[in-house]
């Protein structure tokens, strides 16, 4: 047999055992990722009474973990095509696992923030890196029905976290280490919110890496090994195979120190002929991240609230004892704030948030296979568009929560699939910095939207809902004119 490229030789083995363990291990690391970074919405109301937090506090609180994603993804990129996807999601999972344990234990706001910052840094690698690990596994036409399934594990952690929530929370259960410092429910919340990490660091550290990955660095025996692990997984013997690999001479090249290599290369990406596909993808994950994650943070805070009678979604927010809970000055007399509320009042909604997730991804993953990915997309953000515009005047109670939820999530369960394009449409060498680097841009988008909820909900809820949906309608262009190339 002549020699052949890896996706190739991947097809020539064809999908087994090898592949579902990568699926399962990709699918705890996702699950890990989505886990921690929504815990801030129950950190933000849980600790409320604790720390004494004012409104600017709590968006301090909620952005976080999303700021530390945002300033370690520039360069968590250059370090994955350099020492491999599996060597930096490994060793991310290590810091962001013993920095979110550790945070569990801060005791008071501002230690608390600084160490969901040290753990975002990490966990910026685990998000971004997992569907490019994954999809390395897979040869480009499994590609895009593997990461649309395995998406399922962000539904599933939105239903686990209020799961959790219910099984602790109500208990009140405390413990006292001293007269002005206890362990109270949401931080063994936090360990347990943790759990999906400590298996997904199990499975990472028993499957191989990724044979793209391998060849891109010229290291085509390790690659071969790569490959008999996935042959031996599905049951099946190397010697029938017979698979010669060849060479990939589009490894990096040295260019000096750490930092003009870190340059050199992301400049690959705003030159031709890659510029263009990496903008489009760019700008459409910063949209679904600015929508889709700046409201979903704040979802468990909006939706802990008194839901019954007829009101649209801004009157329900402007009555929402968090919101509410701020020292007020009228006619130079400071107002006596409102009770404090640290209270989960509503964990069913969150529930339903989840389980209307996995829906989504089902549908999804079924679309996939009859249109093109970007109609998907755009079909998607379109329908969310149109929701987000029926918010304006919608007044029944489960509608708005119908309407509000799947404004949210029908761009969000488009995050993998739209990332799935940087892997397919750019050069192997350049995948991790694209993944990383548009990941970290979009999620400013995540904190800029996180942002506006905090600060501006309070003033203007229907201008601040509104600019979310104007975001919607720029992403529905932009989806009709991502990328199709295949590299």
């Amino acid at each position: 047999m002549p020699a052949v490229d890896v996706d190739t030789a991947l097809l020539t083995i064809g999908y087994g055992g090898g592949q579902v363990i990568i699926f399962v291990v990709s699918f705890f690391v996702y699950m890990y990722s989505v886990t921690e970074s929504m815990s801030a919405g129950y950190l933000v109301v849980l600790t409320s009474c604790e720390f004494d937090t004012s409104p600017n506090e709590r968006t301090l609180l909620a952005n976080s973990l999303l700021g530390g994603m945002v300033a370690s993804g520039l360069f968590i990129g250059f370090l994955a095509d350099r020492y491999g996807r599996k060597f930096v999601i490994r060793l991310a999972l290590v810091g962001a696992l013993c920095f979110s344990m550790l945070s569990a234990f801060m005791p008071e706001l501002y230690s608390l923030s600084v160490a969901r910052v040290i753990v975002g840094t990490f966990l910026s690698a685990v998000a971004s890196l997992q569907v490019g690990f994954l999809a390395e596994f897979h040869a480009v036409k499994w590609r895009p029905i593997t990461v649309a399934i395995c998406s399922q594990s962000q539904g599933l952690a939105l239903i686990y976290c209020p799961l959790v929530a219910m099984a602790i929370l109500p208990y009140k259960f405390h413990v006292d280490l001293s007269s002005n410092y206890d362990l109270r429910g949401w931080r063994f919340l936090m360990m347990l919110f943790m759990i999906p990490g400590w298996l997904a660091l199990v499975g990472i550290c028993l499957v191989p890496e990724t044979p793209h990955f391998l060849m891109s660095v010229n290291r085509p025996d390790k690659a071969l090994l790569a490959l008999q692990w996935i042959c031996r997984m599905n049951r099946k013997k190397w010697e029938d195979m017979d698979i010669t690999l060849s060479v990939d001479n589009s490894g990096a090249v040295d260019h000096g120190g750490f930092w003009k290599n870190v340059g050199y290369e992301y400049k690959l990406l705003f030159t031709k002929p890659e510029v263009f596909k990496f903008f489009i993808c760019l700008m459409l994950i910063f949209g679904i991240f600015f929508t889709s994650i700046g409201l979903g943070i704040w979802f468990p805070v909006i939706r802990n609230m008194d839901n019954s009678g007829s009101n649209r979604l801004c009157d329900l927010v402007n009555n929402n004892p968090t919101f509410k809970h701020d020292h007020e000055v009228i006619n130079g007399t400071k107002k006596e704030a409102s009770p404090c509320n640290d209270e989960m009042t509503n964990l069913i909604d969150p529930v339903y948030y989840g389980l209307t997730y996995i829906g989504c991804f089902i549908l999804a993953s079924l679309l996939v296979q009859f249109m093109l990915r970007k109609y998907v997309i755009a079909l998607h953000i379109l329908i969310a568009f149109l929701m987000g515009l029926s918010l304006n005047i919608l007044k029944q109670p489960t509608m708005v929560l119908i309407f509000f939820v799947l404004m949210m999530v029908l761009p969000g369960v488009l995050i993998p699939l739209a990332t799935s394009v940087l892997v397919d449409c750019l050069p192997v060498n350049l995948r991790g910095k694209a993944l990383c680097m548009v990941r970290s841009l979009a999620r400013f988008g995540g904190v800029l939207g996180s942002t506006m909820i905090g600060l501006f909900i309070r003033v203007t809820c229907d201008v601040t809902f509104n600019i979310f949906n104007i975001c919607l309608a720029i992403c529905v262009v932009l989806a009709v004119f991502q990328p199709k190339d295949v590299v």
